[in-house]
């Protein structure tokens, strides 16, 4: 998303609390919501690389910034979303398609993860943040991190609500030795780029 308002580029890595950025920017959770009524956004929904975002005319100089999560709670969130349906036809389908096969066995996903890579949800963070941001932030200490981006765009921002949240347990409880070393393998680069450990 880019905001011409407020000179920033947002990279809206899925599942890093993305819907909570843009309901702060004054978006509705889903696009089909969206009336198009705030001229200052441009690409407010959807998920796009930094480079596509970078490169749009106009936005030199503009604040880049984006959030990552750990990718082990990513990886299992991502998962529990699109199991439940999603929230649109696309990932409705997604699910009948490539993940009603495992019955809901987070396991058994993971030991086919490669076969998952290429969808939005499963593709590793750098893939979405294929190069420099000025912030990054983290879902792990997202209120304070986006407070930071606020005061340095000019954003108000009075409370910051928790939206699509998990309601799940610890996400190590859902490994095993096993999956656990098939997710790092998956996502090698967000482990060593942005400094996670399980």
């Amino acid at each position: 998303m880019i905001s011409h308002l407020h000179r920033a580029v947002f990279v809206h890595v899925p599942k890093t609390a993305g819907k909570t950025v843009l309901a702060l920017f004054g978006l509705p959770l889903l696009g089909k919501d969206y009336d198009g009524g705030l001229a200052h956004l441009e690409l407010p929904y959807g998920h796009r690389r930094l480079s596509e975002l970078r490169a749009r005319p106009g936005t030199a100089g503009y604040l880049r910034f984006g959030f990552v999560r750990n990718p082990w709670d990513r990886l299992l969130s991502a998962f529990a979303y699109l199991d439940a349906g999603g929230c649109n036809p696309f990932d409705a389908a997604y699910r009948e398609k490539h993940l009603a096969v495992y019955g809901g066995d987070f396991g058994r996903f993971v030991r086919n993860l490669p076969r998952h890579l290429g969808h939005m949800h499963f593709r590793p963070q750098a893939h979405w943040l294929d190069g420099e941001v000025d912030m990054l932030g983290r879902q792990e200490s997202f209120e304070a991190d986006i407070r930071a981006v606020a005061a340095r765009i000019g954003l108000a921002v009075d409370t910051v609500p928790r939206l699509n949240a998990s309601r799940r347990g610890a996400y190590r409880d859902s490994y095993d030795a096993g999956t656990r070393d098939l997710a790092a393998a998956a996502y090698a680069e967000d482990i060593a780029r942005f400094g996670y450990a399980f």
